[in-house]
């Protein structure tokens, strides 16, 4: 990952706490509705987890790679594009 996506996600999630966090932001839940607050924190506290817990995906390994078999009448190479990906 390039520093600049990295940055860009680290700022992202700092301002969005800290809009969280202040007392008139509009995702805070009123007191007086506890279930929704329970489901308004389980909803962040599994965001952080799926954040923190996944793994990226790995790499896919290309099982064809595109070869030249040989050089055409016109001097490129010709590619079989039937086989697909």
């Amino acid at each position: 990952m390039d520093r600049r996506i990295i940055t860009a996600v680290v700022v992202a999630l700092v301002v969005g706490y800290w809009l969280a966090s202040s007392p008139s932001s509009p995702v805070n839940v009123k007191p007086d509705r506890p279930v929704l607050r329970w489901i308004a924190k389980a909803a962040r506290t599994l965001l952080w987890v799926s954040l923190l817990a996944e793994k990226p995906p790995a790499e896919p390994q290309p099982d064809h790679q595109v070869r030249a078999v040989h050089v055409g009448d016109d001097g490129y190479p010709v590619i079989h594009n039937g086989r697909g990906w």
